[in-house]
């Protein structure tokens, strides 16, 4: 049962000290997104290349046509854990491979505790939608029927709810159309299956990117820039979130989008900067969300 004033802490420690990370290769903006499974040592990060290798994180790599990748999934993972909660989104660095040229986001693995593999299903897996070779399937959905894997499978269904409408809302927030069903996943944890922290979050509105969403929602794919408040709230009462747990949840992200300090930037920072850039695509959502 929700509490009678609506409100769930949007942290929740259920995912202790695992952290998490895309363990599939995705489709990203013009290409692929070229990943390499990795680990730590004194010497820094290696490839994971023998059978008994860590494997403790994921390097993700920019694209020849799209230098900024990187830097725009770092600063969307800093803004969750701002908004968010740092509990709610996956752990990662900038750093380097040894062997490969370049800066890469270093993502920590989640599906791991110690040596044991966690069980992990993303929600194209369980609501099993078809799979082409290019997992065209994971866009073939919306957000709403996405929100049965939660009501079916997570032990702690309501929480994760909210949870899941505070991250879809967190996506529209940074104008991201790649949102998909392989985005959103259930993970194991000491009370059973939980929606899982966030990973592959990214501002797609700065690329040459198809700018609806990635699944639909309210009945269609929309641009990201019609999905306000209203949108947001119905889209809620449709997933059976009641409308004050709702409210409660973007006025605590609108406090939190405007208290952020990843987005303070320095004042030498031109207009076109990528992070002004960037800056501009919040601001200009979050009037249409938070007013």
């Amino acid at each position: 049962m929700l509490p009678a004033d609506g409100e769930i802490p949007l942290q929740t420690p259920q995912t202790g000290d695992i952290e998490e990370a895309a363990v599939l290769a995705r489709r990203t903006l013009s290409g692929v997104q070229k990943k390499l499974l990795v680990y730590r040592n004194d010497t820094g990060f290696h490839p994971a290349i023998a059978r008994d290798d860590p494997a403790t994180h994921i390097a993700k790599f920019n694209q020849a046509d799209e230098p900024t990748l990187v830097q725009n999934e770092d600063l969307s993972l800093c803004l969750a854990r701002e908004i968010l909660g740092a509990a709610e989104v996956t752990g990662a660095a900038k750093g380097v491979v040894a062997g490969f040229e370049g800066i890469a986001l270093l993502v920590e693995r989640f599906d791991r505790d110690g040596d044991r593999r966690l069980r992990l299903e993303d929600f194209a897996q369980i609501l099993e939608v078809p799979h082409g070779r290019d997992f065209s399937g994971k866009y073939e959905s919306s957000y709403e029927e996405a929100a049965q894997a939660i009501l079916k499978h997570s032990a702690r269904a309501r929480i994760d709810l909210q949870r899941y409408f505070a991250l879809v809302t967190f996506n529209i927030l940074i104008g991201n159309a790649d949102a998909h069903l392989k985005n959103f996943s259930l993970l194991e944890t000491k009370e059973g299956l939980r929606l899982s922290p966030a990973y592959d979050l990214l501002c797609t509105r700065l690329y040459p990117f198809n700018n609806e969403t990635a699944l639909a929602i309210g009945g269609a794919k929309r641009a990201l820039e019609s999905v306000d408040r209203k949108v947001l709230l119905a889209f809620a009462d449709a997933i059976g979130l009641p409308a004050r747990a709702a409210v409660a949840t973007l006025d605590t992200l609108a406090r939190r989008t405007a208290a952020a300090r990843c987005l303070d930037f320095a004042p030498r920072v031109e207009a076109n900067d990528f992070r002004a850039r960037y800056k501009g695509v919040v601001t200009e959502q979050a009037e249409r969300i938070f007013a």
